[in-house]
């Protein structure tokens, strides 16, 4: 299966358009450096679930556990950039909040589905 075809990756893909879209509202002062993190930080969970299919199956458990960390940190300096006002808007932050949540649950989904691999389970079709 390729990347693109993952639910997550397509999730991903779309958060960080979303992102590029919010970070060039940013003020000045806030695009420049929160908003630099954040464009660097959602571009690299891109480019790291798009590997997700090039792990070895034992890796895949492992793989998601670091991604969930990724993820939690992600979701921290996005609360940030909201305590601080540098979105435009709730409805902005908000969206991405969503598509950051639906990004955490399928890892959630697929960390289980590889543990019950490396058991022995059978996954789920």
């Amino acid at each position: 299966m390729s990347y693109q075809n993952m639910n997550i990756y397509r999730t991903a893909f779309q958060l960080t358009v979303h992102v590029e879209q919010c970070v060039r509202k940013f003020h000045k002062c806030d695009k420049y450096t929160f908003g630099s993190e954040l464009r660097m930080m959602v571009t690299e969970l891109l480019y790291k679930i798009a590997t997700l299919n090039d792990r070895e199956k034992s890796e895949k458990a492992k793989f998601c556990e670091d991604l969930r960390q990724d993820l939690n940190r992600f979701q921290i300096k996005m609360a940030l950039c909201e305590e601080l006002n540098c979105f435009d808007s709730y409805k902005s932050w908000f969206h991405a909040s969503e598509m950051l949540h639906d990004i955490v649950e399928q890892n959630e989904r697929l960390l289980r589905c590889f543990n019950r691999q490396n058991q022995g389970g059978i996954a789920p079709q």
